[in-house]
């Protein structure tokens, strides 16, 4: 659809008549009263009973998608345009071909396909509000926009101002000092508009005259002194050297102070956004969508304005000499497991989160934890633990050979902490690279292999789209990790994904007599659908003692399609967590949480489920009330097939970003009610007070598809979590065997002056002084 509105309007050679037309096609997508200021933060989707995410693997970039959110958007080719559009601004004016401005214009008509009237502008801005900006405003510099018509939609005539206007919207993007840290050239694209606006004869003295006929054709008179040459002087600021009181120009002159590394420049671009912004109020215009159109018309024709957008553009580059990360290997046998998180400074907001929560849940732990040791009973002989390493022929070598480093360090973590030592069994398969197997025979794994087409996954017709987990991964669909009940050479086996760390002791595990399995710390699922009450399971953790018959049940049983139509299925989607969630279900009963005596053998099941809560106990963490059922004393279970318990979030605390968020704002229908602080105070003690955790964290666990640590390269936008990952793995590698292939080569370091040098340099030989693209 975006490619057939593109079609339609991007050859048209337009003149002032394309004013007229674009005012009239964004009055139709006009936005309800309030939109704008309700826009979410980028990593947010909203609806209007809760806040939900949009799958985008990395949401200020718009890098990828796995499971589509059913927004407009969600397919758009945003990567590719990023890219272009950072090549177009950075190229010297006099150099853009036209077939790199055609390049560009195609990308900026359809990454702004709303325009045209066959898209959704909401959806858009929840998509990739950034990279929608970016794109709605570099139309104003495509193949399809004469000078004439350029010209004509600054100086907007008609005293008319569309919500759409990508400078209303750039009011209602994230802050400056996080704005600066993506990828995408926002300020670039202001900057190389504010050349071209000259270029096309549009000056600073042209203001006083632009000004006055807005406010006259809506009958209002001008007021201020006529005859000002400059936008500083219009606003009031005086003449000559009073002008250097202006905001303006304090602002531009702050940027200097930004070089000097990340948090210092947080703090310049705080305040030079409030002095730019605190001038709204003064700028003329017949409404404040106006001003604001004002305000950056201003901007790009003075003096002052030219010389703070190249200082933000140019921060930007220099920024990303501390934080962006080459995508790509680091070079031979070496990997780089970045992905699409090139530009790390994008996490952190998100770091800065997880700090806070993480303070927050060592206090909470000091208040309410329940500390249980692990057993140091010696193990049994067939005793182990256990992780899947998929090794499909779909996979690449390199794909194959950072997992096989991330089971290694998870293994690590293990041996460190465990009071007695255990072996430990990689499942795979036997197209696993033999020089693979040998590195994890060397390191001293036990190597266990499973049939990938007698446990393929058989998805019933029209169920296709539910695959998110394993698009997101790029495997085929498989049913792999059940292959674990088939290992009937071991007793007991207790499995972990490889995106874990253990960080304490967990022997007890051993000692729970029936199937256990960890559990998702969000309020339970059923609730949201009127279903009964249960805690969703998480495979990502579970106690399995091997049994052949019930392995071929539960194969037969998840590959018949039998549980397609279960709510389970129809919210989370066709994978193979929710199926066996599902199983387990409807073929045995949960029986609660797992306990442990204070000697850290098995004491039973509470017969409470972990999370589950009543919206009053929920909000009770905020008023002190909190219900007497709840304080239910843990009773032993029977131990009779077919029965499970489910492991305390102890063992699979999710350490995410995108999962602690969701369970910060969970059922909060008004989060400007509440402090952020407050609603992670919330969080921390429901989490032990729903009975979710027990005595603290043991196993942290990275869900999904996303964020990982070894994701993050820089060491400024990794979580105490992540250091904690990056530490052991070290420690790994330091006394492996077989060395380590994780490595990312340090972004180059320049000195601001060498980089203005090098850019003046580049930019008079004709060629873009932003490279890697």
């Amino acid at each position: 659809m975006a490619a057939s509105c593109w079609r339609h309007l991007a050859w048209r050679h337009l003149t002032t008549t394309f004013i007229i037309i674009l005012v009239a096609l964004a009055e139709g997508q006009r936005l309800p009263d309030g939109f704008l200021e309700s826009l979410p933060l980028p990593h947010e989707g909203s609806s209007s009973r809760h806040i939900f995410f949009t799958s985008i693997t990395y949401p200020l970039s718009c890098e990828a998608f796995t499971m589509k959110g059913g927004l407009f958007g969600e397919d758009l080719p945003w990567r590719e345009g990023r890219q272009a559009f950072r090549a177009f601004v950075a190229q010297a004016p006099h150099a853009i071909s036209f077939e790199q401005q055609d390049t560009m214009s195609r990308f900026a008509w359809r990454l702004s396909s709303c325009w045209c009237s066959c898209g959704s502008c909401p959806d858009l801005l929840r998509v990739c509000p950034i990279g929608a900006v970016t794109a709605l405003g570099l139309m104003q510099l495509s193949v399809s926009m004469s000078a004439a018509s350029r010209v004509a939609s600054f100086i907007n005539m008609q005293s008319t101002c569309a919500h759409m206007d990508p400078y209303v919207l750039i009011l209602r993007l994230p802050p400056w000092s996080e704005l600066i840290n993506t990828g995408w050239p926002v300020f670039g694209m202001m900057y190389r508009i504010a050349q071209q606006l000259r270029a096309d004869g549009l000056l600073e003295e042209n203001l006083d005259d632009i000004f006055a006929t807005q406010l006259s054709h809506g009958a209002q008179a001008p007021s201020w002194r006529r005859g000002a040459k400059t936008f500083c002087q219009l606003l009031g600021y005086g003449h000559g050297p009073e002008e250097s009181a202006c905001p303006l120009a304090q602002a531009a002159a702050l940027l200097g102070q930004a070089v000097q590394g990340p948090d210092a420049a947080e703090a310049v671009l705080r305040r030079a956004q409030h002095l730019v912004y605190g001038l709204l109020p003064r700028v003329p215009g017949v409404s404040e969508c106006m001003q604001a159109q004002n305000l950056h018309l201003g901007l790009m024709l003075s003096s002052h304005g030219r010389m703070l957008l190249e200082g933000l553009y140019r921060l930007q580059l220099h920024l990303e000499s501390w934080f962006q990360s080459p995508p790509g290997d680091a070079g031979p046998q070496k990997i780089c497991p970045v992905g699409g998180a090139q530009w790390q400074g994008e996490w952190l907001l998100e770091t800065d989160l997880l700090k806070d929560f993480q303070a927050e849940l060592e206090k909470s732990t000091v208040q309410w934890a329940q500390p249980v040791p692990a057993t140091a009973t010696p193990p049994r002989a067939r005793e182990a633990w256990v992780c899947t390493l998929f090794a499909g022929p779909e996979l690449p070598w390199r794909q194959m050979a950072l997992h096989v480093e991330l089971i290694r360090t998870l293994a690590y973590s293990i041996h460190r902490v465990s009071l007695q030592p255990r072996p430990f069994v990689v499942l795979t398969e036997a197209s696993l690279p033999m020089d693979l197997q040998e590195e994890l025979l060397a390191e001293g794994f036990r190597l266990e292999f499973f049939h990938a087409p007698t446990l393929a996954m058989k998805v019933p017709s029209g169920y296709e789209w539910k695959l998110g987990w394993f698009q997101g991964r790029k495997l085929t669909p498989t049913m792999g990790q059940l292959a674990v009940w088939n290992l009937t050479s071991y007793d007991t086996l207790v499995m972990l994904d490889d995106d874990m760390l253990m960080i304490q002791a967990s022997d007890e595990l051993f000692s729970i007599p029936v199937f256990a399995m960890s559990h998702d710390p969000m309020p339970l699922w059923s609730e949201a659908m009127g279903q009964s009450k249960q805690s969703r399971l998480n495979n990502a953790a579970r106690v399995v003692h091997p049994n052949k018959r019930l392995f071929r049940r539960m194969v037969k049983q998840l590959q018949s399609g039998g549980y397609r139509n279960h709510p389970l299925i129809n919210f989370w989607g066709y994978d193979l967590q929710s199926l066996e969630d599902t199983f387990w279900g409807l073929e045995s009963s949960r029986l609660g949480i797992a306990r442990f005596a204070h000697s850290g053998h098995f004491r039973g099941c509470d017969p409470r489920l972990p999370g589950i809560a009543s919206r009053r106990a929920q909000l009770g963490l905020l008023t002190g009330d909190w219900p007497e059922e709840n304080k239910t004393a843990p009773v032993d279970p029977v131990f009779a097939h077919p029965m499970h318990c489910v492991l305390p979030a102890d063992y699979n605390f999710f350490v995410d970003f995108k999962s602690l968020f969701s369970m910060i704002y969970f059922g909060v229908h008004d989060p400007k009610q509440f402090s952020t602080r407050s609603l992670i105070k919330r969080t921390t003690d429901f989490l032990y007070r729903s009975g979710s955790l027990v005595g603290g964290p043991k196993i942290l666990h990275w869900p999904g598809s996303l964020r990982k640590p070894w994701e993050r390269i820089h060491p400024r936008v990794r979580s105490g979590w992540d250091h904690l990952w990056w530490d052991a793995h070290e420690r790994m590698c330091l006394q492996s065997r077989v060395g380590c292939r994780i490595a990312c080569t340090s972004p180059e370091k320049q000195s601001w002056r060498d980089r203005e040098r090098a850019r003046d340099a580049r930019s008079q030989a004709g060629v873009p002084f932003v490279s890697g693209f």
